[in-house]
């Protein structure tokens, strides 16, 4: 089906309303102004509204926001919820909680500020719109528009298709969004990025690699935690070999943020991070913050661990790449909020260079990269650049040798410690009986949640009758090969049950896949851990999923 689309011309195309593609509209507004040729500026964003899909337990280093807004942006308005007051860290076994003496570099936060990063962002879409930025929200952008291997804007989904794709009532085709310069700020695991990555060799010398972050936010009985207060903690559930942790930042109004990250390069087939969140909230540590609170929201979404060495090409023909869809978080500080409002920022710097010279093709836009390299985040990032990738080893040899870098300056014998991609790293069960279904692991005191209960607090939504946004290339494989070698995977490592493995008629004996697209929110874990990559996550017609805003 070739529907006939209406044609919208733009001087440069936005696709993601986060932080960095928010900060790139603004400042380019901005600059284009104060020129006296005001650039048209579009951003599309795939959730209903800015922030709806935007998943953080934020603590905002400042120095982006100093940046783009010239150290205004409290004064402007930008909502906060506490200046971060006192910082612990944790290693946790089973029972117990050894607090560390110091706090790691990487993690202290003085000067740094708890954000709620949804309300963050619906503050830099009004400042956006204020400078005459067109913000159109619930417009996924589904694919892009090449032109040999320049890219000239985008395509919108189509709304209104049944399960087949064929139109239903009320068909409505994408628009087809032209611009002089498309900028990507997708953020993680973005499905157009992902395109042009792989079509235009864009890749960085190594892969990208990815946690999960899990998140929930309780109301909690008064006194229990102080607004400002952060905590960290390494170790119990997860195994010495296994990369992550938790966190927890007290909010305003008696809120607690609280987070699990597990890496994705684990070996488990049968591991479940959702399971595992939920049995980090048995700690006593948490069991006890928790006790006779109430749950608010939960949500889950990878992020890009991979940092430096991962960055793809940032820049082309037509082109540039910010923010997370760019490797711009800074994993060991489990930062990335404020280098993805600075790629933003400069990215606007490179384009309006660009157009105010008529040429933005790749030679024009490479001072995006110019600028980038001459930047603090760029010396922030290049001073961490192996020290994720040093835990691969396991957490205490990891600690040691990342303690080593930091010292150096993130140097290492071979400066470049190399990675796999995540899902390489599933061992095979050579024999061994799959791992079933876990039993939920809802408590009667509401501590722990099964997966359908965190889908509902997630606010998660999808219409049933449309086509599904998570395509399987060959489900036969999940039937025959994946339940042989790994025991489908999937029905562990999606933390919204979308994927099920069920009885299959056809052949007796045996399941076939079921995908409950409806539950997804959008974090993508299937479109980097599937082992046999055939699972491809794209965005859905109906700009659904789960709504984070206050998360």
């Amino acid at each position: 089906m070739n529907p006939e689309r209406e044609r919208i011309d733009a001087d440069v195309l936005v696709v993601g309303a986060g932080p960095a593609g928010l900060a790139c509209a603004y400042r380019l507004a901005r600059l284009s102004k104060a020129a006296g040729a005001p650039a048209e500026i579009v951003v599309v964003e795939k959730g209903g509204s800015a922030g709806q899909h935007i998943l953080s337990g934020a603590v905002m280093d400042p120095r982006g926001m100093d940046g783009l807004f010239e150290g205004r942006w409290l004064e402007l308005g930008c909502p906060v919820e506490a200046k971060v007051e006192r910082e612990t860290v944790y290693y946790l076994t089973s029972r117990s909680k050894f607090r560390f003496p110091i706090v790691p570099p990487t993690l202290k936060n003085e000067g740094c500020w708890v954000v709620t990063l949804s309300r963050v962002v619906e503050w830099l879409r009004d400042q956006a719109q204020a400078e005459g930025v067109n913000v159109f929200e619930g417009f996924p952008a589904a694919a892009p528009i090449l032109e040999g291997d320049r890219v000239a804007g985008a395509v919108i989904a189509d709304r209104g298709l049944d399960r087949e794709g064929n139109p239903k009532p009320g068909f409505t085709a994408g628009a087809e969004i032209r611009a002089k310069v498309t900028v990507l700020a997708e953020g993680s695991r973005g499905s157009i990025t992902k395109i042009l990555v792989k079509r235009l060799g864009l890749a960085g010398p190594n892969p990208q690699i990815y946690g999960l972050g899990l998140k929930e936010v309780w109301e909690l009985p008064p006194g229990r935690i102080a607004p400002g207060e952060v905590i960290h903690t390494a170790g119990w559930p997860l195994s010495n070999s296994h990369y992550g942790g938790g966190w927890i930042y007290g909010l305003a109004g008696g809120r607690v943020s609280i987070g699990f990250v597990p890496a994705l390069d684990y070996r488990d087939p049968g591991f479940d991070p959702h399971r595992s969140m939920q049995r980090w909230k048995t700690h006593p540590l948490l069991r006890d913050l928790l006790a006779g609170g109430k749950l608010l929201q939960a949500g889950a979404k990878t992020v890009p661990e991979g940092g430096y060495w991962s960055q793809p090409r940032l820049h082309g023909d037509g082109f540039v790449i910010v923010g997370d869809a760019g490797s711009f978080l800074n994993a060991p500080r489990l930062k990335g909020v404020h280098t993805a409002i600075e790629s933003g920022r400069l990215a606007a710097e490179a384009i309006h260079r660009a157009l105010q010279s008529g040429s933005t093709g790749a030679g024009a836009l490479a001072a995006y990269g110019d600028l980038y390299r001459s930047s603090w985040a760029h010396r922030e990032l290049w001073s961490v650049r192996n020290v994720r990738q040093a835990f691969e080893g396991g957490f205490f040899t990891g600690a040691l040798r990342a303690a080593w870098m930091l010292f150096a300056g993130g140097k290492v014998l071979a400066d470049r410690l190399p990675v796999r991609p995540d899902h390489t790293h599933l061992d095979r069960l050579n024999g061994r009986p799959a791992p079933g279904p876990e039993a939920p692991p809802a408590s009667p005191d509401g501590l722990t949640i099964d997966k359908l209960t965190a889908v509902f607090h997630a606010g998660a939504i999808h219409e049933e009758n449309q086509p599904s946004h998570l395509l399987v290339a060959d489900t036969d494989i999940c039937r025959t090969r994946c339940a042989v070698e790994y025991g489908n995977p999937c029905q562990h490592f999606c933390p919204a049950r979308v994927y099920e493995m069920v009885d299959d008629p056809a052949y007796p004996g045996t399941k076939k896949l079921q995908i409950n697209h409806s539950n997804c929110v959008h974090c993508k874990t299937c479109d980097i851990m599937d082992p046999y990559e055939i699972i491809t996550w794209t965005v859905p017609s109906d700009a659904g999923g789960p709504k984070y805003q206050g998360l």
